[in-house]
């Protein structure tokens, strides 16, 4: 378990030993399976999930019962319950396993008594703070000045290995479309490429 923490971890080049072996004491290993819901509305969500590998889509349900997919993150990527992460509070948004996902779980509570003695996890932690204020920002322009053709294109560009790994009714939510828009924009697109 150490081991698989500490591997992940150091990819954060600013952190030292020390600091791995504390984020390891408040932090487990954990494999959500295929389908797996991990968080659902009106329940605080008490962990920040390291993807080791894997997918997790993050989903809000619309009052029509529909689900619209906020979020796609897979390894590398940080995820938590936004609500639960920033104020302490019951979600408002639920979090599904696309593939089977290795994760390591992150108390949220004790990192943040933690970042108070340790200025490189508060570093740590003020990154992913203003990595989740970018991709924020960068969602609200993928929906505002892009059509859903140009978002789809954005997605093959910048993730190509996860347009092909989520299934077509999770991407198609994510872009903001139906699966039959987007088996139109896939033509399109592939008739372009050809």
């Amino acid at each position: 378990m150490l081991n698989a923490i500490f591997q992940f971890f150091k990819l954060f080049k600013h952190l030292h030993v020390v600091d791995l072996v504390k984020l390891q004491r408040i932090s487990t290993l954990h494999t959500f399976s295929k389908g797996q819901r991990i968080a659902s509305v009106d329940e605080r969500y008490p962990y920040i999930i390291a993807i080791r590998s894997g997918i997790i889509r993050t989903y809000e349900v619309s009052s029509s019962g529909e689900e619209r997919t906020t979020r796609l993150a897979s390894e590398g990527d940080f995820s938590s319950c936004t609500a639960s992460f920033l104020e302490n509070k019951v979600s408002t948004e639920y979090m599904e396993a696309v593939e089977e996902c290795k994760v390591i779980l992150i108390d949220i509570r004790k990192f943040q008594k933690l970042t108070a003695n340790y200025p490189r996890l508060m570093s740590l932690y003020s990154e992913g703070l203003a990595d989740a204020f970018l991709e924020a920002a960068d969602r609200v322009r993928f929906f505002t000045l892009l059509t859903p053709e140009e978002r789809y294109i954005k997605m093959l560009e910048e993730s190509p290995k996860l347009v092909q790994r989520v299934p077509q009714k999770y991407l198609a939510s994510y872009i903001g479309v139906t699966t039959v828009s987007l088996s139109r924009i896939r033509k399109r697109v592939s008739e372009v490429k050809s």
